[in-house]
């Protein structure tokens, strides 16, 4: 078999010149090489000779100029691709940020063995392929499935998605990402997620709540009872309330929702205050009292009237149970919430007050002659 074309020849140059001609050499056959649209075999093997010859023993900057000519041009030679791919961090990030032509293969190989930075790049490329997602979702970490989950040109498979979700727990900045996905994240996945949400991911989730408590009263389940709470632990909430004492106002919603105290003293810390107003609805407790609490939690020394406002509304808008299914889920005793089913156009399944649409062959009913008495 004969050897590639030229390889004696740049062996010798790069003997000869000690590299440094071979340096601009290559920059300058790059430039040459994306100066034409089309190229033949031959001029294709030369360049890949060249580019494997040379690449090892080029500068930086240089290598930093020849990824971004190659980044735009259709026609880059596969492993030309593969050594720009697999150089360091200031090369390889051109060709991730703009490469068109980078192959489903290629990038498999480059997750294998690419660092934190290379997969957040990965990432962030549009429109990967599902292959490429799942062997992302292997290998990235809390940062890169932020990346990841912010792409809105890739659709999340269920496996993928139930792996984000679970990753999200604790992570606020993917579980709001993940929120502002609208398309393929339903408000039912993002329950288990609420403390993590800003407040418009919340509202996603208090919608699918009320969704989902009105499927249950449809269904004619049964309400749980709520026993009305203690008096003297009611007042005893009240008195700690004004003496701003967190811990034993977390002491005592601790015992009268069945929930652990640090997890109330996160919902009392909590500065959207949310998940606080559903906590108290779920408890029983009435309006007067409720408010106390709301005005005197949070991490400032009083929320504002503002806040106290929306919250109290909140707490007067959202149904008993509904409250009660994110409570129960807050203890790890709730069901899985069912998603929605797909949407069907009113036309065809009708509604309480209208039924279904007839066909066009049916004959109207004739409606019987009615007699109006004369005044």
């Amino acid at each position: 078999m004969a050897s590639p074309p030229f390889s004696s020849g740049i062996l010798g140059l790069v003997k000869d010149t000690g590299g440094l001609r071979s340096r601009a050499l290559l920059k300058d056959a790059t430039e040459l090489y994306v100066s034409e649209p089309t190229h033949t075999r031959a001029e294709v093997a030369m360049y890949e000779e060249l580019a494997g010859q040379l690449l090892k023993v080029t500068a930086l900057q240089d290598r930093i100029r020849i990824a971004t000519l190659l980044a735009d041009y259709d026609e880059v030679p596969a492993s030309v691709m593969r050594a720009l791919l697999h150089d360091i961090f200031p090369v390889s990030s051109v060709m991730l940020e703009r490469a068109k032509s980078i192959s489903e293969g290629q990038l498999l190989a480059l997750i294998a063995t690419a660092s934190p930075s290379h997969l957040e790049l990965i990432a962030a490329r549009r429109n990967l392929q599902p292959t490429v997602v799942e062997a992302l979702l292997g290998r990235l970490r809390s940062d890169g499935l932020t990346a990841l989950a912010a792409n809105t040109t890739i659709a999340f498979s269920p496996s993928a998605l139930r792996h984000l979700v679970d990753s999200a727990r604790g992570n606020p900045r993917l579980a709001r990402q993940l929120a502002a996905r609208i398309n393929d994240v339903q408000d039912t996945d993002l329950i288990d997620l609420f403390l993590d949400l800003d407040a418009r991911g919340r509202r996603r989730v208090i919608q699918a709540l009320e969704i989902a408590a009105l499927r249950e009263f449809a269904a004619r389940r049964p309400l749980p009872r709520v026993p009305m709470p203690d008096p003297d632990k009611v007042a005893t909430l009240a008195r700690a309330c004004l003496q701003r004492n967190t811990e034993a106002m977390a002491g005592i919603l601790a015992e009268l929702t069945d929930l652990d105290a640090p997890f109330v003293v996160r919902l009392l810390a909590d500065q959207g205050g949310e998940p606080l107003s559903i906590c108290l609805k779920a408890a029983g407790i009435d309006t007067g009292i409720a408010t106390r609490v709301i005005l005197f939690s949070g991490v400032d020394d009083t929320r504002s009237y503002f806040d106290v406002k929306r919250l109290v509304d909140l707490y007067e808008m959202v149904s008993l149970r509904s409250s009660l299914l994110l409570a129960d889920r807050w203890r790890g005793t709730g069901r899985p919430v069912e998603k929605p089913a797909g949407y069907v156009p009113q036309t065809q399944a009708g509604t309480p007050v209208r039924a279904a649409t007839a066909n066009r062959g049916d004959k109207p009913v004739r409606m019987p002659d009615l007699k109006r008495d004369r005044a």
